[in-house]
C-alpha cells in the first residue's frame, strides 16, 4: 500500500461544520473543503450519516462519500454524482479512477 492510499484511507468526515442546518466539509486536506456535504440519495445532511473515511483521489481531484442509507457518491469540481454514474463517466472518458 503506498503513502497515499494510506493517507486516503485515513481521511475522516469528523471535521464537519454545522452550517445553517446543514454540514460543510472542513478538512483543509480535501477540494470539499467548505462545500455542503448532502446525500443525493436520502438528502442526510447529518455528519453522523456519513461513514467515517472519505475517498480522495488526487490525482483526479475526486472525493468519494458513503452515506449510511448506503448510497455512495462522488463529488467533483463542485458537482455531485452517484458513484455508479461516475464509474460510466470515468470509463467513456479514458479516466482510471483508483477507488
Amino acid at each position: 500500500m503506498s503513502t497515499n492510499e494510506r493517507k486516503v484511507k485515513n481521511m475522516r468526515l469528523d471535521e464537519l461544520d454545522n452550517v445553517q442546518g446543514g454540514f460543510s466539509e472542513a478538512n483543509k486536506g480535501l477540494p470539499t473543503k467548505g462545500m455542503d456535504i448532502v446525500c443525493p440519495e436520502c438528502h442526510s445532511r447529518s455528519a453522523d450519516s456519513f461513514s467515517d473515511n472519505a475517498l480522495y483521489d488526487d490525482k483526479i481531484g475526486s472525493v468519494e462519500y458513503q452515506c449510511k442509507c448506503g448510497c455512495r457518491f462522488v463529488c467533483y469540481g463542485g458537482q455531485v454524482i452517484k458513484r455508479a454514474d461516475w464509474l460510466k463517466l470515468c470509463d467513456a472518458k479514458g479516466i482510471s479512477y483508483r477507488f
